[in-house]
C-alpha cells in the first residue's frame, strides 16, 4: 500500500525496520520538507516545470538520481506529487504545501524587517494584518538618527491636500498639537482619541482650558486605559500605525495604503471611539 489516509493529521511515508509504511504525523512531513534545502527545491522545480523525470530533475537540480528518487517516492507518499507515464506532477495538495511555506518564509522576513515596529506594537484587539503591510512604507528611528520617525510623521500631517483625519494617539504634545494646528488650518476635519491618562496629564501641565468646541472641524473623545500604539486614517485610503516607546517616544511608523490595512485601522478607531466620550475641555499648547 502505497498512501493511506489516518485519522488525527497523520499518513504513511518512509519505511519502518520490517519494511511497512511509518505513519508520519503531519509535523514530521513538514520536517522532513523543511529540513533540505534541496526538497524545497525538488517541489518548486516540479511547480515550474510540471511532468518531469527523475533524471531531468537530477540533472537541473545537481541532485543525484537515488537523492531524487528516494525524496520523489516520500512526497508521492505524502500524497504532494504523482506519477504519470513515468513523470512526477506537483499534485494540488503539494501546490497548498508549498504555498504554505512560502508564506511561512514571507512572514519570517517580514517579522525580521519590522522588529522594532513589533517590538513596540503591543496588543492589538483585531489581529494585525501582517501581509497588509507587503507595499507599505516602514520609518524607524535610528541612534544616528532618532528624529527620523517623527519627523516623517509630522512632514505627513502637515501635507495641505488631506480633507480628514481620524486617529488614535497615545500621547498628547506641543509638537503634536502644532501639527493638528496646520490640519486645521489646512481645512482637515480632524477626528481624535486619547487615552483619558494622557488627557489628563496634558490637562495638568497645560496653562489653561478652552472649549472643545471653540475649534472648528476638530472632535476629541478620550477613552479609559492605554492606547498602546498610535493609527491615522488620512482621507479613508491612507494609514499610518505608530509605535512608541516606555518614554512616549515615537520609534516607528507603517505608512501604507491597502484594502486589509485600512480596515483593520477603521475597526479599530471605531472600536476605541465607541467606548469612549467626548472631551468638553481642552488643554491649550500654545507656545
Amino acid at each position: 500500500m502505497e498512501r493511506t489516509a489516518a485519522s488525527g493529521g497523520s499518513h504513511y511515508g518512509l519505511l519502518g525496520r520490517n519494511g511497512s509504511r511509518k505513519r508520519m504525523t503531519s509535523y514530521e512531513s513538514a520536517a522532513f520538507l523543511t529540513s533540505s534545502s534541496n526538497r524545497i527545491r525538488l517541489v518548486k522545480a516540479l511547480r515550474e516545470e510540471d511532468g518531469e523525470t527523475v533524471g531531468a530533475l537530477s540533472d537541473t537540480l545537481s541532485m543525484s538520481r537515488s537523492t531524487v528518487h528516494r525524496t520523489l517516492r516520500t512526497f508521492t507518499d505524502y500524497g504532494w506529487i504523482r506519477r504519470v507515464d513515468g513523470a512526477y506532477r506537483l499534485t494540488e495538495a503539494g501546490e497548498l504545501v508549498l504555498g504554505a511555506y512560502e508564506e511561512l518564509i514571507r512572514t519570517i522576513e517580514w517579522v525580521e524587517e519590522y522588529d522594532e515596529f513589533l517590538t513596540h506594537l503591543g496588543d492589538t484587539e483585531d489581529p494585525f494584518p501582517i501581509h497588509a503591510t507587503t507595499y507599505a512604507t516602514m520609518v524607524a528611528s535610528t541612534k544616528s538618527d532618532p528624529y527620523r520617525t517623527i519627523t516623517y510623521l509630522i512632514d505627513v500631517l502637515t501635507t495641505p491636500s488631506i480633507e480628514r483625519v481620524r486617529g488614535l494617539t497615545p500621547i498628547m504634545s506641543p509638537l503634536f498639537a502644532d501639527a493638528g494646528r496646520q490640519l486645521l488650518d489646512n481645512g482637515a476635519r480632524t477626528e481624535l482619541v486619547v487615552s483619558e491618562e494622557s488627557l489628563r496629564s496634558s490637562m495638568e501641565r497645560s496653562t489653561e482650558l478652552k472649549p472643545a468646541e471653540s475649534i472648528d472641524d476638530f472632535d476629541l473623545h478620550s477613552v479609559a486605559g492605554e492606547l498602546p500604539f498610535g493609527v491615522l486614517i488620512l482621507d479613508g485610503e491612507r494609514v499610518l500605525v505608530c509605535v512608541f516607546d516606555d518614554l512616549g517616544n515615537v520609534r516607528a511608523c507603517l505608512d501604507g495604503e491597502s484594502t486589509d490595512l485600512i480596515e483593520w485601522a477603521t475597526n479599530t478607531y471605531e472600536t476605541r471611539r465607541e467606548d469612549g466620550h467626548r472631551v468638553e475641555m481642552l488643554p491649550n499648547f500654545e507656545r
